[in-house]
């Protein structure tokens, strides 16, 4: 599995330590960014869909806590010093009367507010667990993480079915929202969980005509007016004639639901590093053309249209989420998964793998390709680096050698199973040096690998 990761600068000295027969024509590229100093701490909030159709996804992931937990155990330094709240999708229609969405005391929903789903032990707004010198944590629950992160995902089924993940995550992390949750200096990891697109809106407008029909404005008053009014297709004039379109993205002049940029750029200002930031989405498919299928809606008069499943699974269908995959794609670290494999194990373990690059993980993403088969193990083309990190840029390049060949600052190969087990071969980069990093040091692994 590989993750999204750029990096801003060249490589402008290298050392490989390879045996090459002929220069390559394959490209390297980033499979490993090692932090001298990895970040100990970190933010992960969960942004779940809790619409009426949600019960079985909601579950499934709160089978995968235990698995979660003790795969962020796994990295260097054991468990981060770790906050974790949970956001519904839920943001209302601004007053409008809609069923689950606004009430006349609660016209925003839940509003970015962090749910405890009434966990008995819970004492906070979200969970806090950070190491003590001692080896023993300091937490606000009581009992184990992982059972009251289970207990806090399943939100229930009443929310809004205008599911709106991005505005709520807006505003979760917006100032004074939910006190004491987001850290300064902590990685930031946002997980949204849900079987519909975002349909972040602009307005109430998006919201009105409640009988709307197929040749009205808004049309019938369904989750189909958040594609019709928040995506754009290729040679898609008509946005409700029926049949399946290609290269569809978020409508960035849509005059009803918000573009994602601003909900990109307001994430990214949590963060001066952009690799404290990571995105996982875990929704409906998203094909390499990026279809969508506009089909007729039996609910409705003839004609009416709603956009068809890109998967199913046997706890239900779910929609394309072309707006989710557009907003993850927009950052260095992201993961992107199915909410319609059979269990969550896979979407938790590849966010997992997601988080722990962020935070300074050592494991290879990739296979890299092996330049003498006729010696044992692996022998990779690869250019290591280290730079120096000053907010979104790396400075001060240093070339790292081969330590099969040299010492001081140098890299190798080593194969870690128990830091590493999804990574091909189990394989990690180990860093040695003679001499005290500089601050904000960080090592870039650019390698060519196996296509």
């Amino acid at each position: 599995m590989r993750f999204a990761t750029s990096i801003g600068v060249s490589v402008l000295a290298a050392i490989t330590g390879c045996v090459l027969e002929a220069p390559s024509p394959q490209p390297l590229v980033v499979v490993a960014s090692i932090p001298a100093t990895p970040n100990p701490a970190l933010d992960v909030l969960f942004v779940i869909d809790d619409s009426g159709s949600m019960g079985e996804e909601q579950r499934g992931l709160a089978e995968q806590a235990n698995a979660l937990v003790a795969q962020l155990a796994t990295g260097a330094g054991g468990l981060p010093d770790l906050h974790v709240g949970v956001v519904s999708t839920n943001v209302g229609s601004g007053g409008v009367p809609i069923g689950g969405c606004s009430t006349p005391t609660r016209p925003d929903g839940d509003g970015g507010l962090l749910r405890t789903s009434e966990c008995p032990g819970l004492h906070a707004a979200f969970l806090a667990s950070q190491p003590r010198a001692d080896g023993g944590r300091d937490q606000n629950f009581d009992g184990e993480l992982a059972t009251n992160l289970s207990c806090m995902v399943q939100l229930g089924t009443s929310g809004c079915g205008f599911e709106q993940p991005l505005e709520a995550m807006r505003r979760a992390l917006a100032p004074g929202v939910n006190p004491g949750f987001l850290r300064p200096d902590a990685a930031l990891a946002v997980v949204i969980i849900s079987d519909e697109d975002d349909c972040s809106a602009l307005g109430t407008e998006l919201f009105a005509e409640a009988n709307g029909g197929v040749d009205s404005p808004l049309g019938p008053r369904t989750s189909f007016r958040c594609f019709d009014f928040g995506v754009q297709c290729d040679h898609d004039a008509d946005p409700r004639a029926l049949g399946t379109r290609a290269g569809c993205v978020p409508r960035a002049a849509s005059a009803l639901v918000r573009d994602v940029t601003p909900f990109v750029d307001a994430l990214r200002a949590h963060k001066a590093n952009p690799r404290d930031v990571v995105v996982a989405t875990i929704t409906g498919d998203v094909d390499a053309a990026r279809t969508a299928t506009v089909i007729e809606d039996p609910q409705f008069e003839p004609g009416s249209p709603t956009l068809a499943p890109s998967c199913q699974s046997s706890h239900g269908v779910a929609m394309p989420a072309l707006r989710l995959r557009s907003f993850a794609e927009q950052f260095e670290i992201h993961f992107t998964s199915s909410i319609c494999a059979p269990t969550m194990a896979d979407a938790m373990a590849g966010t997992t793998d997601a988080v722990r690059t962020a935070l300074g993980s050592p494991c290879l993403d990739a296979t890299l390709t092996d330049y003498d088969a006729t010696r044992p193990g692996t022998q990779p083309r690869c250019e290591v680096t280290e730079y120096v990190r000053r907010g979104a840029t790396l400075v001060e390049p240093v070339a790292v050698g081969d330590c099969a060949t040299t010492g001081g600052l140098c890299w190798g190969l080593v194969a870690d199973p128990r830091a590493c087990p999804r990574s091909p071969g189990n394989q990690a980069v180990r860093v040695e040096r003679s001499i005290a990093p500089r601050p904000g040091a960080e090592v870039v692994v650019r390698c060519a690998v196996a296509p």
